[in-house]
C-alpha cells in the first residue's frame, strides 16, 4: 500500500471510489504542517508573493477561495493538477522562497494533488467539524539518552465520531531541540538527552499539549515524606532519577521566612534567640508568628499594587495612597481572595471614597480591562485573541471580544482633572467616579458608545473550555465575578495558588505565573490541584495557605551546589536563588545599619515596603536618591497588570550604586549601630554584624580575622564601616537563598 493509501485510509474507510478529500480537514492542515499559513509566510498580515492565507487556518473558506480564485489563477489546475503551483512551489520543481515544503509524490504532495484531481472542492455544509484533541500520553518520560516519541492524536467531532489524525498534526515544540516530523504517516518526535519541554499539537481549530520530561537517570524510589506537598513533589523527582537538594540550616531558613513573609531580615536579637531555641517546632511558631505581623499584610499590598497598577501618573497621589491603604487592610483583615476579587471586579463610586474603584480608572477601555481581569484573575494572557485566534491556547478572537463586551457599560466621569503636564493626556489629577451605565452600552444613546456601532455587537461572555457561560444581565461585572470566583471554575484558584507559590518558592508551577496555555503546561499537576483545593477548603485565605507551603521541605531546600545539574524546570529539587527586590534591598541595608531612610513625605524611619507607590516622574524634575536606587533594582512602573514588570537581574547600574552611591554612603555614615559597635568588644560587634547582615554567625576564620581588623585599625568606626559595607554587597545578602 503507497503513501496516499495510507493517508486516506486513516482518514475514511476505502469503499469503492476515493472518498473526497476535505479541505478543511485533510489539505488545511497540510498546509499549517508545513508552515504555509504561518506569520512569517503566506499567514502575514500582507501574505507573501501576491498569495495570503489566514493565519495558522483560521479562516478555511477565506484559504479556500484565496487558492481557488486567486488573481494568478494557476494555484490550483483541476485539468493538470501536477502543473498547479500549489504542487510545483512547495516541491520545490519552480523557485519559492519558502523552500521545498513537500517531497514530490510525497504523502502530503499526492493527497493535495488527489484534492485538485477531484475539482478543488469545499467542504459540503453541515460536515462534521472537530472540537476537540487529544493526545495519547498526554505526558513521556524520556530515558537520558533521549530517543523518538509517537505520539496518538485523537480529533472528536461534533457528530460524535473520532478520527486519528496524527499524520496531519502539527506539532510544535518549545524546546528548539527537539525535532517533530511525520514518517510512515505518524507524527514522530525527537528528543535530546536532557530535553525537557511541551509540545503544542494542532490540528484545525484544535489543540493539545504533550509535556515532555527528560530523566537524569533510572527511577528511583521516593524518599518518604509526611507533608502532601512533598509526597506529590517526591513521586515526579523519584520518577525522573533526581534526589533533591537537602535542608538549609535554621540560619538560612529564618532569614528565607522573614524575607517571604515580612520582606525584611530578622533582628540580630531574635536570630540569636532561634539558633539557640532547641524546640524541633519552632519553624512553625516563627511562621505564627510573621503571619500575624502588619508586615505580612505590606508584603501583599506591595504586591498586588504592582498587579493593579496602581501608580501615581493615572490614579494621582491621593487616588495612589487610597488604594494602598485599602489592599493593606484588606491583607490585614485577612479578607478572603475571592472576596478580594469580587470587590474588585464589581467595584464602582468615588475613587476617593470607594478605593477599588480605581482598578477601572487605570483600565480606560473594555479591551484593556478584559485582559486585565484575565490575566490578573483568571493566570491568562489573552491580548493575542485581539487581533487573531491565540496561536498557542484555545482563546479565539469571538472569545475576546464577547468577554470585552461584559466591561463594556462601565465608565468614568472625570470630576477634575489638576494635571501638572498639559502635554501629557494620560495624566489625571483629581477624583473620578466610575459608574454602570444603565442598560446596554452597545445599544443606548451613550456617546461613547455611539463611536463604537460599526463594530459588530457581542453578546457578553465568560468561556471555559468546552463551555460558555453567557451575561446577559445588565450588571455584567457582577455576574463576570460571580462566574469568576464560582467553585467550580478552574481559573481562579489555580491562579491565585500558583501566584502564591511563586512569591514563595521563586518559580511558579506555571511560569510565567499569570500565562496558563496548551504550550506552556503545569510542571506538576497534581501539585497545582492540591494547592488549588486547599485554598479553597480554607476560603480563600492567603495565610492558611502560605502556612501549608512554608512548613514543606520543599520551602527550605537548599540552592543546587553541583554544577553538572541542569535547570530543573520547576521540578523544585532545589532552591532557587533570587536576588532581593528593590523595597527589600533598601531596607536590610537601613534595618542592618540602622540607619533611618527620608522618603519624601513620610516620617524619618518609614519602611519602603510601606510605601504606597513612588512619585511618578515629571519632566524637568530629577528623581531623588531614594527612586534612584528602587528603579536601578528593579521596582516597575506599574504600567503592565503582571509582575513581569519588577525585574531582578543583575546590572551594570546596581553595581556603581552600591559601590560609589551616595545612598548606601549616606546610610554607611548614618549608622547608630556601627556608632555604638565603635565602643563595643570587637568579637562582639563583628558578631552582630554578621548575624543582621547574614542570619548567621562567623566562621572561626571570619570572626578572627575581623576581631584582628578592628583592633589594629587606626580608626574602628572606619573599620567598622569597610566590614560593613563588604557584608552588605556579597552574594549571600544580595540574594535570598
Amino acid at each position: 500500500m503507497n503513501c496516499l493509501c495510507l493517508l486516506l485510509c486513516a482518514v475514511a474507510p476505502l469503499a469503492g471510489d476515493i472518498p473526497p478529500v476535505s479541505f478543511r480537514d485533510q489539505v488545511m492542515p497540510l498546509l499549517s504542517q508545513a508552515g504555509c499559513n504561518s506569520g512569517p509566510c503566506h499567514g502575514n498580515l500582507n501574505g507573501k508573493g501576491g498569495f495570503k492565507l489566514s493565519l495558522r487556518g483560521e479562516d478555511p473558506a477565506h484559504d479556500w477561495r484565496a487558492l481557488t480564485h486567486g488573481e494568478l489563477g494557476r494555484r490550483v489546475d483541476p485539468l493538470a493538477p501536477v502543473q498547479s503551483l500549489l504542487l510545483q512551489k512547495s516541491s520545490g520543481q519552480i523557485p519559492h522562497e519558502g523552500g521545498v515544503r513537500w517531497a514530490a509524490e510525497g504523502p502530503a504532495w499526492n493527497l493535495a494533488r488527489l484534492w485538485i484531481s477531484q475539482g478543488c472542492l469545499p467542504d459540503t455544509p453541515g460536515a462534521p467539524r472537530v472540537i476537540s484533541l487529544r493526545v495519547d500520553p498526554a505526558e513521556v518520560v524520556m530515558p537520558p539518552a533521549g530517543g523518538t516519541i509517537t505520539p496518538r492524536v485523537t480529533a472528536q467531532f461534533d457528530d460524535g465520531s473520532s478520527r486519528q489524525v496524527g499524520h496531519l498534526a502539527t506539532l510544535e515544540p518549545s524546546d528548539p531541540a527537539m525535532l517533530a516530523r511525520v514518517e510512515a504517516g505518524q507524527p514522530a518526535l525527537y528528543s535530546p538527552a536532557r530535553a525537557n519541554g511541551a509540545v503544542l499539537v494542532r490540528y484545525g481549530p484544535a489543540q493539545a499539549s504533550l509535556r515532555v520530561w527528560s530523566a537524569q537517570g533510572p527511577a528511583i524510589p521516593a524518599q518518604p515524606a509526611s507533608h502532601p506537598v512533598d509526597r506529590i513533589i517526591q513521586q515526579r523527582l523519584a520518577s525522573l532519577g533526581i534526589t533533591p537538594v537537602g535542608g538549609v540550616d535554621d540560619g538560612r531558613f529564618l532569614r528565607r521566612l522573614w524575607l517571604d513573609l515580612a520582606g525584611q531580615l530578622p533582628p540580630a536579637d531574635r536570630v540569636r534567640q532561634f539558633l539557640a531555641n532547641p524546640d524541633p517546632a519552632k519553624r512553625a511558631h516563627e511562621a505564627d508568628y510573621l503571619l500575624a505581623q502588619p508586615s505580612f499584610a505590606d508584603v501583599w499590598a506591595l504586591h498586588w499594587a504592582d498587579l493593579l497598577r496602581v501608580e501615581e501618573k493615572t490614579l494621582d497621589a491621593r487616588g495612589v495612597r487610597a488604594m494602598h491603604g485599602w489592599l493593606r487592610r484588606a491583607f490585614l483583615d485577612g479578607m478572603p481572595l475571592d472576596q478580594l476579587a469580587q470587590e474588585l471586579v464589581t467595584a464602582r463610586g468615588s475613587t476617593y471614597e470607594h478605593p477599588p474603584a480605581n482598578f477601572y480608572r487605570a483600565l480606560r477601555d473594555p479591551q484593556a480591562r478584559a485582559e486585565a481581569v484575565a490575566q490578573v484573575f483568571m493566570g491568562v494572557r489573552i491580548a493575542c485573541a485581539r487581533c487573531h485566534n491565540h496561536p498557542f491556547d484555545h482563546w479565539t478572537t469571538d472569545d475576546y471580544n464577547a468577554l470585552s463586551a461584559v466591561f463594556e457599560n462601565i465608565h468614568y466621569r472625570v470630576l477634575e482633572n489638576k494635571r501638572g503636564d498639559d502635554l501629557d493626556k494620560h495624566e489625571f489629577k483629581g477624583e473620578q467616579v466610575v459608574f454602570l451605565w444603565p442598560g446596554d452600552s452597545l445599544h443606548s444613546s451613550n456617546p461613547a458608545a455611539a463611536k463604537k456601532a460599526t463594530r459588530k455587537p457581542e453578546q457578553p461572555k465568560a468561556r471555559l473550555p468546552g463551555e460558555t457561560t453567557s451575561l446577559s444581565q445588565v450588571d455584567r461585572p457582577q455576574a463576570m465575578a460571580d462566574w469568576l470566583t464560582a467553585p467550580g471554575n478552574p481559573y481562579f484558584a489555580k491562579a491565585q495558588a500558583n501566584r502564591i507559590w511563586r512569591r514563595l518558592m521563586g518559580r511558579g508551577l506555571v511560569e510565567p505565573e499569570d500565562d496558563f496555555r496548551l504550550a506552556n503546561p503545569v510542571s506538576h499537576p497534581g501539585l497545582l490541584a492540591h494547592l488549588a483545593t486547599e485554598l479553597v477548603t480554607s476560603g480563600y485565605d492567603l495565610r492558611a495557605l502560605t502556612r501549608h507551603i512554608v512548613l514543606s521541605e520543599a520551602y527550605s531546600r537548599g540552592p543546587q551546589t553541583d554544577p553538572r545539574a541542569t535547570a530543573d524546570d520547576g521540578l523544585l529539587a532545589a532552591t532557587l536563588p533570587r536576588q532581593l527586590g528593590a523595597e527589600q534591598l533598601l531596607d536590610a541595608w537601613a534595618s542592618v545599619l540602622q540607619a533611618p531612610l527620608r522618603h519624601a513625605g513620610h516620617p524619618a524611619g518609614t519602611r519602603t515596603l510601606e510605601l504606597a507607590g513612588m512619585a511618578s516622574q515629571k519632566r524637568g524634575k530629577r528623581a531623588d536618591d531614594m527612586d534612584r536606587f528602587l528603579r536601578a533594582f528593579g521596582k516597575p512602573e506599574r504600567l503592565l497588570s503582571c509582575d513581569c514588570e519588577r525585574t531582578s537581574e543583575p546590572t551594570l547600574a546596581q553595581t556603581l550604586m552600591l559601590t560609589s552611591g551616595q545612598l548606601p554612603h549616606r546610610l554607611l555614615t548614618d549608622s547608630s549601630r556601627l556608632d555604638r559597635l565603635a565602643n563595643a568588644e570587637p568579637a562582639r560587634a563583628v558578631e552582630e554584624l554578621y548575624l543582621a547582615a547574614l542570619t548567621r554567625l562567623p566562621s572561626a576564620r571570619e570572626a578572627t580575622d575581623c576581631a584582628r581588623l578592628l583592633t589594629d585599625g587606626p580608626d574602628r568606626r572606619l573599620v567598622l564601616e569597610d566590614l560593613a559595607w563588604a557584608l552588605l554587597g556579597c552574594r549571600e545578602f544580595l540574594l535570598r537563598w
